[in-house]
């Protein structure tokens, strides 16, 4: 009864901050961008406070033909759903003993949903989920550890993955998970625009004082002044410097590339206050109201990728996944090219954050299940090239460099920045939470011109300590 109660509580907080983890908070401009795998309504939509809560519809589909199929839960709901849906169908064909039922969650269903199941002793065989959110759902009683598993009979070894990736989704020395893949933040840049501002795409800004420069180069108005131009509007941009995209992926980076970040390393002592993290924020700050090199992080901003797509801004900040947008704008994909996300800090200092998507056994499910499970997963994980058409980086290594994989630039950029600068979120019990204060805090401070950004960080550390001190 304790278990199922400390359960049911952790559902509760899961389900009041969580909102969506591939979604944005709450507080988060609106121009905030969510991976392909996030539901999110339109910035501009009408909603009725008087209309009913929709519930979302799964995404459920069958793969092969048995009595007893496993079981998947996941959040992959988005354009890179129907690329998982094809890897599934393959894995059926070709392991006719085991049929899937495959059910696709927004992420905010999924993580009430998951917990409940457990709690109720009605688990679904296998989950994906991301590695971020681990430690927290393996401190909750959630996860079935995967050494036994799937490690110690060389099914699959540690070593062919991501070690950050690894230490993410270890808890307490028990590897809790399967990398599926390593997504993330990579720079897409318009070639077009920056030869026509003079600048050369293939020597981009070192640092952040070199950025600058570029941005006030690129970025216009309506009537064609760059913001070191008498009479320059700003208020009616035409062409953008950079965009700022969605804070859950934009803001660690910049903070590592400052020497900053939201706790210190054994997550004792919040440090969203310390001067790097305050000149990180501030950067972005000034990006926007001071050198009007970036649009305002204010309500009714257009997504960065709409403004990418006109041809509007012209470096972005933004997901693996983006790889599904220029596969859908074949043009804008010819004057694209993908780099390392380009450092803003003074000194040059390079950091991006990265993620995974990983595969999970949750707690309470038969040894029939699980073996059922880690067939899946090592399929899944061996063969990740297909995965890679979604934009994903497979998280295998020996995959990463098959030349399928190295056939497509975006995603082969992709391994070779997180394999050198990629850092996960630094796990923690209440990361959730903590992710939610942040995010929280740095909305305030962007929020407008006036904004004091040593305030907001202030507050949102005092708050995040406070999570940092609970027994």
């Amino acid at each position: 009864m304790r278990k199922l109660l400390l359960v049911l509580s952790a559902l509760l907080v899961v389900a009041l901050v969580l909102g969506a983890c591939g979604g944005a908070p709450a507080a988060a401009p609106a121009d905030t961008a969510a991976p392909a795998d996030a539901a999110a309504a339109p910035a501009d939509a009408t909603v009725d406070p008087n209309a009913p809560t929709p519930v979302p519809t799964p995404v459920v589909n069958a793969f092969g033909t048995c009595d007893d199929p496993l079981v998947l839960w996941h959040g992959l709901t988005g354009t890179d759903g129907a690329v998982f849906a094809t890897l599934l169908d393959k894995f059926a064909q070709e392991n006719p003993d085991v049929c899937i039922n495959s059910e696709g969650y927004p992420w905010d269903i999924f993580f009430q949903k998951y917990p409940t199941a457990v709690a109720a002793g009605t688990p679904p065989d296998m989950v994906i989920f991301h590695a971020a959110e681990v430690t927290q759902m393996a401190s909750q009683g959630l996860m079935a550890p995967m050494d036994e598993l799937v490690f110690a009979d060389g099914t699959l070894s540690k070593d062919d993955f991501n070690p950050a990736v690894m230490g993410a989704i270890t808890v307490d020395g028990q590897t809790m998970a399967v990398p599926f893949d390593n997504h993330g933040w990579l720079l897409w840049v318009n070639t077009v625009l920056l030869k026509d501002a003079g600048l050369d795409p293939e020597n981009l800004p070192k640092n952040g004082a070199e950025f600058i420069e570029w941005a006030q180069k690129l970025t216009t108005d309506i009537n064609g002044k760059h913001p070191t131009e008498e009479g320059f509007d700003k208020d009616n941009v035409d062409v953008w410097g950079i965009g700022y995209t969605w804070p859950r992926y934009t803001i660690p980076s910049t903070l590592w590339q400052f020497g900053g970040a939201v706790t210190n390393e054994d997550a004792t002592k919040a440090t969203l206050d310390s001067p790097e993290a305050i000149a990180a924020v501030q950067f972005w700050h000034d990006l926007m109201y001071k050198y009007y090199v970036a649009p305002p992080a204010i309500p009714g901003q257009i997504w960065a990728g709409d403004l990418y797509k006109n041809n509007k801004v012209a470096f972005m900040w933004e997901g693996t996944w983006t790889k599904g947008m220029m596969n859908d704008n074949p043009d804008l994909a010819a004057i694209t090219k993908t780099a390392f996300v380009n450092s803003l800090a003074p000194d040059g200092n390079q950091a991006v954050k990265m993620d995974a998507h990983i595969m999970s056994v949750p707690t309470g499910v038969d040894e029939d299940g699980a073996a059922k499970a880690k067939t899946l997963m090592a399929y899944l994980a061996q063969n990740g090239a297909a995965w890679a058409n979604s934009g994903q980086v497979p998280a295998m290594i020996e995959v990463q460099e098959s030349a399928e994989v190295q056939a497509i630039p975006s995603v082969a950029m992709a391994a070779q920045q997180f394999n050198e600068i990629g850092r996960p979120d630094l796990p923690h019990k209440a990361f959730i939470e903590i992710q939610t204060a942040w995010e929280t805090a740095v909305g305030n401070a962007l929020a407008s011109p006036d904004a004091d950004v040593a305030a907001a960080l202030k507050a949102g550390n005092e708050q995040i300590q406070a999570i940092l001190d609970r027994p």
